[in-house]
C-alpha cells in the first residue's frame, strides 16, 4: 500500500519546462481547431503556459488591448494590455496555483465560478484601455493535461464599459433623484409646516371667535355636515363627530316650533347665494339656545358639487338684552312722555291760571251786586210794564240769575282744581329737602283723612304692616298724596252692589332694599288697552264724575321723584292690585319688570319656557320644595305677574297649590299644564280653578298667545 502521507517530490525546472514545452507543442499542433473555437470567439481570449508565456491572442483581444498577437505571443506580458507595470493576471495566480493570492490582488471585485471548478470572475476598471478605460468582466480557468496537471490557463474579458456606465448613470440619476426628492420633501416639509402654522393659526382664530364654523352639503331637508368647528362643545356640549356622524342630528336638535319655518327658509333660499336666519337649538345640558345661522352656497363649477359653508352665532343674551331694552325703551317713552307733557301743562296752567283768577275773583262782586239789585228790582220794578215786552218775568230773571251764579262758582272751583293738578303734575321742585319718612304713619294718617270717604263703598280695609320698618328719605306729603288717590281710585272703582275690600300692605325687600306699599281692591278692575295708558296725563274712565285725569299720573311723578316706581296688575271683574317701590337708600333708584314665575322638575321644558317668554324666573322643583316657599317667593317678588307649573311636582300637587296661591294672591293669572291626563282631571274637592288648563307638551305660541290674553302688569 501505498504511504498517503508520502509527499510528493517537489518537480525540477526540467520537468516544469518538459511540461510547458509539450504543452506548447500541443497547442501548435492544434493550431487550427484553436483558431477556429477561440480565434473567432467574439470574446477577447489569450492562453498562457505553465511557464507564463502567452500561447495564443485572440483578434477580438487584438481590438480591445490594440496590442496585435505577434506582439505579445511567446512573451509574458500579457499584463500590458491593463497594467501599466508589470503584475499578475488572473491567469497568472491560476497557473501558479496561488487562489489564495486572489483576495491581494482582486479585493472585492472577485467570486468563484459556480460552473467550473477552480476557476474565478472578477470586475474591474482598467484606465489604460482605451481613451476614457474600459470596465472588464474577466474569467480565468486552469487548463489541465489528460493527467490533471496544470499546463496552462485561459482567460476571457467581456466588455461591459457601456452597461457599467449605464448602471453609474442610473445610478447617478437615482442619486440625483433622490437628491431631488429629499430638496421637494424638506420644500414640501416647510411647506406642510408653514401650512399647518397658517391652519393652526385659523383654527385658534376661529376657536377664540364666539362662532361656529360649519360645511355641509345643499340638501332641502338633510343637511350632511361634513365639517364642524370645535367651538360648539363650548356653545352647545356636543362633540363636532356628533354632527358629521349623524345626518339627522342637527334637525333634531331644533327646537319644534322653528323646525317647520326653518325647512322652508332652507328650501326657498336653496338656489341662493347667502342667508340667515335664527332659531333655537337644544343643547346638551337641556336648555335651548338661540342660533343666528348665516350660510353661503358655494359652486365649484361643472364637475364639483355645490355645498354650504356657515356660521353659527349664539345670539341668545343678545336676545335677552333686545327683550329688556324694548321694555326699557318703552318705560323712557313713558318718562320722557310725561317730562315733555309736563313743561307743556306747566305754560299752559300759567296761560289759564290769570283769566281764571280774574272770573274767579269777579263772582263774589257779582254774587253781592245782584243781591243788592234784587231787592229793589223786587219792590219798584218787578210790575214794570218792560218785562213783558222783553218776554221775561222777574221771577224768572231772579231765579235764572242766582243759578248762573251758582254754576260760575262751581265751574271755577273746577277749574281751580284742574289748574292745582297741572301744576302738581308739572312741578319739579327738588329744592324741599328730604326726611326720613316712617310709611307706617303716613298710611295711618291717609286712613284719618280718607278713611270715612272710602267706607262709603268699602265693608272692610285690612292692613298687613311690617313691624320696625325702616324709615325713607323723602315727602311725607307728597307720599300721602300718593296713598291717599290710590285708596280714592280704590273705593271708586267698587260697584255699590259689591261688598268692598280693600288690602293694604307695606313690608321690606331685602333683594330690592326697598320698601313696596301694595293698595289692592275687589272692584271694577281694568283691561289691557286701559293699562297700557292708565298713567298718562288727562286719561280717565270717570270724566262723567269729573274726573280730571290728573291723579295717577301725578303719582307715577312723585314716586319716579323719589327714585321709585309704581306698577298696577288688573283683572276685569276680579279687581287691581297698585304696587309702590320706595328705595331705603335716597340716590338709589328701583329697577324693576314684570316676570313670569314658572315651576316644573323637566329642567328641559323649563329652559323651553324661559326661552320662549320675556323675563321668565325658572324654579326647578325637587323633593325640599313646599307650597309655603312659593308663597313666600311671591311675596318676595310682587313684579311676578303670571305663575306657571306643572302639576305633578315632586313635593307639591299643582291644585292645592293653586288652592293656596288664590287664597294670598287672588289677582295672580295661573296656568296649569301637566302630561298626565289624571293629573288634569280637577279634584271633585276643589272647586278653584285656573285661569287656564294645557296639555303637556304644549306649542310655545300657544302659551304666548294665552298671556297676551291675560296682559301683563304695567309698571
Amino acid at each position: 500500500m501505498p504511504d498517503k502521507h508520502r509527499q510528493k517530490k517537489p518537480k525540477t525546472k526540467k520537468a516544469e519546462k518538459s511540461e510547458s514545452i509539450w504543452a506548447r507543442e500541443v497547442f501548435l499542433s492544434g493550431q487550427q481547431t484553436l483558431q477556429s473555437i477561440v480565434g473567432s470567439s467574439p470574446i477577447p481570449t489569450f492562453i498562457i503556459g505553465k511557464d507564463h508565456l502567452v500561447i495564443y491572442w485572440n483578434k477580438a483581444l487584438e481590438e480591445l488591448s490594440k496590442i496585435k498577437a505577434k506582439d505579445v505571443v511567446g512573451t509574458g506580458q500579457q499584463w500590458r494590455a491593463f497594467y501599466k507595470t508589470k503584475r499578475p493576471c488572473m491567469a497568472d495566480l491560476l497557473v501558479d496555483e496561488f487562489q489564495k493570492d486572489v483576495p491581494q490582488w482582486y479585493a472585492g471585485k472577485y467570486l468563484k465560478s459556480n460552473l467550473i471548478e477552480g476557476a474565478y470572475e472578477a470586475t474591474d476598471f482598467f484606465p489604460e484601455l482605451g481613451k476614457r478605460g474600459r470596465w472588464l468582466r474577466f474569467t480565468a480557468a486552469i487548463i489541465r493535461n489528460a493527467k490533471g496537471s496544470v499546463i496552462g490557463a485561459i482567460e476571457t474579458l467581456e466588455d461591459i464599459t457601456q452597461a457599467k456606465r449605464a448602471e453609474e448613470a442610473l445610478i447617478k440619476a437615482h442619486e440625483d433623484l433622490e437628491i431631488k426628492v429629499k430638496e421637494r420633501t424638506v420644500d414640501l416639509a416647510k411647506a406642510n409646516n408653514a401650512l399647518q402654522e397658517a391652519s393652526d393659526r385659523l383654527s385658534i382664530i376661529l376657536e377664540s371667535l364666539p362662532i361656529v364654523s360649519y360645511t355641509c352639503t345643499n340638501g332641502n331637508k338633510n343637511q350632511s355636515f361634513s365639517f364642524v368647528s370645535k367651538s360648539i362643545k363650548e356653545i352647545t356640549g356636543y362633540m363636532p363627530i356628533q354632527f358629521t356622524s349623524d345626518p339627522f342630528f342637527w334637525q333634531e336638535h331644533i327646537h319644534p316650533d322653528d323646525l317647520k319655518r326653518i325647512l322652508t327658509e332652507i328650501k326657498s333660499t336653496s338656489l341662493k347665494g347667502t342667508h340667515t336666519f335664527e332659531y333655537r337649538f337644544l343643547a346638551a345640558d337641556g336648555s335651548y339656545r338661540w342660533f343666528s345661522d348665516h350660510r353661503r352656497l358655494i359652486s365649484p363649477g361643472r364637475r364639483g358639487r355645490n355645498y354650504i359653508i356657515g356660521a353659527w352665532q349664539d345670539i341668545t343674551e343678545e336676545k335677552r338684552i333686545r327683550q329688556e331694552g324694548r321694555l326699557r325703551v318703552q318705560q323712557m317713552m313713558q318718562s320722557h312722555k310725561l317730562k315733555a307733557l309736563g313743561e307743556v301743562v306747566a305754560g299752559v296752567a300759567h296761560e289759564i291760571n290769570n283769566p281764571v283768577s280774574f272770573i274767579a275773583n269777579n263772582i263774589p262782586l257779582l254774587e253781592e251786586m245782584w243781591n243788592a239789585i234784587e231787592p229793589i228790582l223786587a219792590s219798584n220794578g218787578a210790575s214794570h210794564t218792560d218785562w213783558s215786552d222783553k218776554g221775561l218775568s222777574y221771577v224768572e230773571v231772579s231765579t235764572n240769575m242766582k243759578e248762573i251764579i251758582e254754576e260760575f262758582k262751581i265751574a271755577s272751583l273746577r277749574i281751580k282744581r284742574v289748574i292745582a293738578g297741572l301744576k302738581e303734575f308739572a312741578r319739579t321742585d327738588e329744592i324741599v329737602e328730604k326726611k326720613p319718612v316712617q310709611i307706617e304713619e303716613v298710611i295711618n294718617g291717609v286712613l284719618i283723612i280718607v278713611g270715612a270717604q272710602v267706607r262709603k263703598t268699602v265693608s272692610r280695609i285690612d292692613l298687613y304692616i311690617d313691624s320696625n320698618l325702616p324709615p325713607i328719605q323723602g315727602h311725607f306729603q307728597k307720599i300721602e298724596q300718593v296713598i291717599a288717590n290710590l285708596l280714592i281710585n280704590a273705593h271708586q272703582s267698587i260697584p255699590p252692589e259689591r261688598k268692598g275690600r280693600i288690602i293694604i300692605t307695606a313690608r321690606k325687600l331685602d333683594r330690592l332694599k326697598a320698601i313696596v306699599i301694595e293698595i289692592e281692591d275687589n272692584g271694577a278692575g281694568m283691561n289691557q288697552d286701559l293699562l297700557d295708558h292708565i298713567f298718562e296725563p288727562f286719561f280717565t274712565t270717570r270724566r262723567d264724575m269729573e274726573g280730571t285725569g290728573l291723579g295717577l299720573s301725578i303719582s307715577y311723578g312723585l314716586i319716579k321723584e323719589h327714585n321709585g316706581a309704581i306698577g298696577v296688575l288688573s283683572r276685569p271683574g276680579l279687581g287691581s292690585r297698585f304696587s309702590i317701590y320706595l328705595p331705603l337708600e335716597d340716590k338709589k333708584k328701583i329697577e324693576v319688570r314684570p316676570a313670569v314665575l314658572c315651576l316644573d322638575n323637566d329642567s328641559k321644558y323649563l329652559n323651553e319656557i324661559k326661552m320662549s317668554l320675556t323675563g321668565v324666573i325658572d324654579w326647578h322643583c325637587d323633593h325640599k320644595d313646599t307650597a309655603e316657599d312659593v308663597i313666600a317667593f311671591l311675596e318676595e317678588h310682587p313684579e311676578v305677574d303670571i305663575f306657571i307649573s306643572e302639576i305633578k311636582l315632586p313635593a307639591m300637587n299643582g291644585w292645592e297649590l293653586l288652592k293656596k296661591i288664590r287664597e294670598r294672591f287672588p289677582l295672580l293669572p295661573v296656568i296649569l299644564y301637566s302630561s298626565a291626563a289624571s293629573a288634569l282631571k280637577q279634584e271633585a274637592k276643589t272647586a278653584i280653578g285656573p285661569d287656564f288648563l294645557l296639555k303637556k307638551p304644549f306649542k310655545m305660541f300657544q302659551l304666548k298667545n294665552i298671556i297676551r290674553e291675560i296682559g301683563r302688569q304695567k309698571i
